[in-house]
């Protein structure tokens, strides 16, 4: 019979990497969820082109 010579009966797998693997998928996770509320903040329908610019104001119609 033929066995994967990656792994034998018995063998366990290593901790750290286990844990290692598992933080890197969460840290993924967690940075795809930021830029996604970011992007997401950024292009909101609601508000595109509602920025006006800090210290306007419209004309009195009079001069000095």
């Amino acid at each position: 019979m033929y066995e994967s010579p990656s792994r034998h009966r018995g063998q366990h797998r290593d901790p750290v990497g286990a844990f290692l693997g598992v933080l890197w998928a969460v840290g993924s996770a967690v940075v795809i969820a930021l830029l996604g509320v970011i992007v997401h903040d950024d292009f909101d329908s609601a508000r595109i082109g509602a920025h006006p610019a800090a210290g306007s104001a419209p004309d009195g119609g009079t001069s000095a």
